[in-house]
């Protein structure tokens, strides 16, 4: 049986690297020194976040939040992008009421990211200001980031995300009752997709249903996913999954879980109505571990701007979904349109 060393030992190497919302208050932690823009910063990000990490009540060390469950938080995170810079610097953290950091109108998509496993506070804000800011959802995408922690917890962050699936479904009622519930967009990577499909089992039906519910390499067990779908395609107006067998992280997790994993790529049955399945693997790989292609992948990039309707009109697109001989499966690859 392979046990949780042996498990996130494996899944770092493939990287290489109880209060409700409605009275939802954050405080900065004490000890933390706020960072001064520069003018080295060519992009400053402001994004929107929910927590149920526990609160820093001593220095931080930057990461404002720690890696065990807490109350709920909300507020915004600067971050300042240096030119070429993926990694970005957190330059200060502002508490905010929850009602304050959602859309009172549902005019545009509003998107929920949930985060996977090994990421601190300070990375998962990071990330995420980064998404926001090459997706062009400034103000359109809020952050839950929930008390995972290292790539050494494995184990432990399948069930701290778990015990966080009353916050998650505090934060959606909560976007759904300022935006509409028909507004949101639900954007689940990696474990996170797991907490996305257990938080929706337990959430009643309503006459709304969300506009979109979009798994990127998600690390969730193919046969469970397809056990659930029914339940998906009941609460969700549309569902997209993006996978690729380029993934060498849900490679090594299929092989320690010894079971498929959804985001590797595989044309499987299922009841396709509303359902688009997208394999990104022609596009290639931008980062050694091929699990962050939301994050760096130029192709993904661009269809998720079309996606979520965060395109500029007429602009041209160097890449386009490719349907498949299965219908709702599609390949994502360049566009060799003849110019002629």
């Amino acid at each position: 049986m392979i046990n949780d060393r042996t498990l996130t030992l494996c899944l770092l190497a493939a990287l290489g690297v109880a209060t409700s919302l409605s009275s939802c208050v954050s405080h900065v932690p004490i000890g933390t020194e706020y960072h001064a823009e520069s003018e080295n910063h060519e992009v400053v990000v402001g994004l929107r976040f929910v927590t149920n990490r526990q609160l820093r009540t001593t220095d931080s060390n930057g990461d404002y939040y720690g890696d065990d469950l807490g109350e709920l938080s909300a507020g915004e995170c600067k971050v300042g992008f240096e030119k070429n810079d993926r990694r970005g610097e957190i330059l200060r953290v502002d508490p905010a009421p929850i009602e304050s950091i959602l859309p009172s109108d549902g005019l545009q998509p509003f998107v929920i990211y949930i985060h996977g496993y090994g990421e601190s506070f300070a990375r998962s804000c990071r990330r995420a200001a980064l998404l926001q800011q090459r997706l062009r959802l400034q103000g359109r995408l809020l952050l839950f980031s929930w008390p995972s922690s290292t790539y050494l917890t494995y184990a432990q962050d399948a069930d701290d995300l778990e015990k966080s699936l009353g916050h998650l479904n505090e934060l959606l009622s909560a976007a759904a009752d300022s935006v509409g519930q028909q507004h949101l967009i639900l954007l689940a990577h990696s474990m996170g997709s797991r907490g996305v499909v257990d938080a929706l089992k337990l959430r009643n039906n309503g006459t709304a249903k969300f506009a979109n519910i979009v798994f990127i390499a998600p690390d969730i067990r193919r046969d469970v996913f397809l056990e659930n779908v029914h339940i998906l395609q009941d609460k969700a107006s549309e569902i997209t999954v993006y996978m690729s067998d380029n993934d060498r992280v849900l490679w090594l997790s299929a092989t320690v879980n010894t079971s498929g994993r959804l985001g590797l790529a595989k044309q499987f049955s299922v009841d396709i109505e509303h359902i688009s399945v997208v394999d990104i693997t022609p596009t290639g790989t931008n980062d050694i571990s091929g699990h962050m292609y939301h994050m760096f992948n130029p192709a993904v990039t661009e269809d998720l701007r079309h996606l979520f309707g965060s395109a500029v009109a007429g602009e041209p697109r160097e890449f386009r979904r490719v349907a498949s001989e299965v219908t709702g499966f599609w390949t994502l690859e360049p566009d060799v349109t003849d110019a002629d």
